[in-house]
């Protein structure tokens, strides 16, 4: 209710950074981020203080494997 994944969103598509963000059913935000290693890894540290109205308790990071074709950042449904 702070906001957060239209906050990442607009983060994200200024620094051309692909994916998703949803929220998950026990209240966590959940995010894919591809692109330059740098600059995603200078988004994480921003998610770490995430919109103004926020409390960001912890961020796990883990690999994605995979090859992630969608070319936008987008909004999901709740998981």
């Amino acid at each position: 209710g702070v906001g957060f994944r239209y906050w990442l969103q607009v983060f994200a598509i200024r620094k051309g950074i692909f994916g998703w963000v949803r929220n998950t059913s026990s209240g966590q935000v959940e995010a894919l981020l591809v692109g330059n290693d740098e600059t995603v890894l200078g988004l994480i540290e921003q998610c770490h203080m995430g919109p103004p109205t926020s409390k960001v308790n912890h961020i796990s990071v883990e690999d994605y494997a995979d090859n992630y074709q969608i070319k936008s950042f987008d909004i999901l449904p709740s998981s």
